[in-house]
């Protein structure tokens, strides 16, 4: 084996290996989602009420982990692939498919976080009966 191989070898063996070490675990997803949804509060829909929009920015910001951890986690699944994993969440009616890699996250399909925010809205401001 000449030392070109064996370089090009040890240069892959170096990028698996730090790809496995920075592969993001379901508590990142958690505080990714919780970044996401704060970015959504700024651009919440203008169609809703200005006390509205108020209303569920200080909720979510006020419960924003407790909404990631009770709502979102519970319907959200992991499939870890040891350098890259994809996490599937499934809440209100949103599908968001999200790449993990390299302690980052990059939404696939469905970043309709805005629609979550909306819908998570609506629930809080709802009357209970």
């Amino acid at each position: 084996m000449n030392n070109t191989v064996l370089a090009i070898l040890v240069v892959l063996l170096g990028i698996c290996v730090g790809l496995a070490w920075t592969n993001p675990a379901t508590q990142d997803y958690g505080e990714y989602l919780e970044w996401l949804i704060g970015q959504a509060l700024v651009r919440t829909d203008s169609t809703e009420s200005m006390y509205d929009q108020n209303t569920v920015r200080d909720l979510l910001k006020s419960q924003g982990t407790f909404v990631i951890k009770s709502v979102i986690r519970p319907n959200t699944t992991r499939r870890n692939y040891g350098l890259f994993s994809i996490f599937v969440t499934r809440a209100f009616g949103v599908r968001l498919v999200v790449l993990g890699i390299a302690g980052t996250f990059i939404p696939v399909e469905g970043d309709d976080i805005e629609e979550v925010t909306r819908k998570l809205g609506q629930i809080m401001l709802t009357p209970t009966r």
